[in-house]
């Protein structure tokens, strides 16, 4: 794309810190995190959109102030914000005023239909269409199978060739999903994938990643190790998510990332209440491991900036 509405890099999915035993959102805690966030020069700070932002639980008025919050505190950096709904005019309606708001783009996931049947190839290339009909922003396709549904490739590329749908992230984990959508998605939907795919993504063409913070300071090792050609550093920074976050993911994805993002310095609090945090020894081999690779209280010291030419 010649004026990019995402740049090729990491998109970083910003937690949500919740007040006590409640769906209230901290909003003092999650400003802090987007300040910190932006100092690391990330692609795009995302809001209210993906399964680790826990965003089930906010209405429209809680995903909206996010949207307020995170464009004050980004420093610049394009937020984009979540609008996924089980209902298509909502959806459509959270995108209009997170345009009023600042955001540069939305974030749709892929959903099966209420009754819980996955969409036909029409009826997911309809919808997303009649979103970026009705959307004022840029739409991102999110694939995710244990969010939604896993689109088949030729879906995707469908819905990737209106004009008002420019990314998309998937994270079905699936090697070779990623070389059919690299070839006949790209290059009119920049493609973003998992932090543990980053590597492999960039070098076969793709944009970057969509990750949690507590994955931001090694992906941006692993984005100057691939602009400078560093082969070898690449391999070894792509081990640190051969372990982090599916050796801790016993409680889910969530409690994992959270935990760590704390370790190194953002106070996003435990997982939505009445779940449960990782905690005693599994939390003690956590620290262990960041602290082996840098990584404890990395927010509160010198950014690692991903746009550095060293």
């Amino acid at each position: 794309m010649s004026d990019p509405v995402v740049e090729r890099g990491v998109i970083v999915a910003a937690l949500t810190p919740f007040v006590r035993q409640s769906t209230r959102v901290d909003h003092r805690r999650f400003s802090e995190q987007v300040a910190a966030i932006a100092v690391h020069a990330p692609a795009a700070i995302g809001v209210a959109g993906v399964e680790s932002q826990e965003f089930q639980v906010l209405g429209r008025g809680a995903r909206l102030k996010l949207v307020e919050l995170a464009v004050e505190e980004a420093a610049g950096v394009p937020v984009i914000a979540g609008v996924s709904h089980a209902s298509l005019r909502e959806s459509i309606a959270l995108a209009t005023e997170a345009g009023q708001r600042g955001a540069t783009a939305v974030l749709a996931v892929a959903n099966g239909k209420p009754w819980g049947s996955a969409p036909t190839h029409d009826e997911a290339v309809e919808w997303f269409h009649t979103l970026a009909e009705g959307s004022p922003l840029p739409v991102v396709l999110y694939n995710n199978p244990r969010l939604g549904v896993d689109l088949a490739v030729r879906t995707i590329a469908e819905i990737g060739r209106h004009p008002n749908v420019v990314a998309m992230k998937e994270t079905s984990r699936d090697g070779g999903k990623l070389l059919g959508l690299l070839t006949h998605a790209a290059p009119e939907l920049a493609v973003f994938t998992n932090m543990e795919l980053l590597a492999p993504t960039l070098l076969l063409g793709g944009h970057g990643a969509m990750l949690p913070p507590s994955g931001l300071p090694v992906a941006n090792r692993v984005l100057r190790a691939a602009r400078g050609g560093k082969r070898t550093e690449l391999a070894r920074l792509s081990g640190f998510f051969a372990d982090f976050p599916g050796r801790w993911s016993a409680l889910g994805f969530l409690p994992a990332v959270k935990a760590a993002s704390v370790l190194m310095g953002l106070p996003v609090g435990d997982p939505l209440w009445p779940h449960h945090a990782i905690e005693g020894t599994a939390l003690a081999e956590l620290r262990e491991y960041l602290n082996a690779w840098g990584l404890l209280d990395v927010f509160s010291t010198q950014p690692i900036d991903s746009r550095s030419a060293s």
